[in-house]
């Protein structure tokens, strides 16, 4: 009786210490800007300038935390008076990112029927590994980027995937990707 009651003491400890680092994510849901996403404990908003040659300096809002050494960033840019240039200053924002670093990975990704772009870099003096993901959507930039810093070391997590795999538009219409187009 008494093996049984530490056993099951035992799994009651695994559990509460295991609950935590799920529990600490949440859904952020911006419906004025069409988007959601989830990222671990509480988001900070930021007032930022992006800034490119063909982009210019533009302002953008940046929703930023932290958590087990691991920085989880979305940044958005409203370029709405630009929209019909979305591909250039997509492309230059990518080309900004992985420039003079080491490009680990460069793939289309889609989300909710609209393509972007993902990278995954190596910051420059071993300051740690980005997994970044990019999208223009109804004449925004929008930037997911998830830095695991030197402190956590663990690059090869799972944490940055399932935050920018987490992103998801809100678009009208029976076929959301045309009707968006439509606008």
């Amino acid at each position: 009786m008494r093996i049984t009651m530490m056993a099951a003491l035992a799994g009651v400890v695994l559990a509460a210490m295991t609950a935590p680092a799920d529990a600490a994510w949440h859904s952020y849901i911006s419906k004025a800007m069409g988007f959601s996403f989830e990222a671990p404990g509480v988001l900070k908003l930021e007032k930022a300038k992006v800034s490119g040659q063909l982009a210019g300096t533009m302002d953008a809002v940046v929703y930023r935390s932290v958590d087990d050494n691991i920085e989880y960033k979305v940044t958005v840019a409203d370029f709405s008076k630009r929209a019909n240039e979305g591909a250039v200053l997509l492309g230059e924002a990518t080309f900004l990112f992985q420039d003079k670093k080491k490009l680990r990975m460069d793939t289309f990704g889609r989300v909710d029927g609209l393509y972007g772009r993902k990278l995954t870099i190596d910051q420059p003096n071993n300051g740690g590994r980005t997994l970044a993901a990019f999208y223009f959507v109804n004449g925004r930039l929008i930037t997911l980027q998830a830095t695991v810093l030197p402190a956590n070391g663990d690059y090869e997590t799972g944490e940055p995937g399932r935050f920018v795999d987490s992103l998801a538009f809100f678009l009208s219409g029976p076929n959301p990707a045309r009707s968006m187009w439509q606008r």
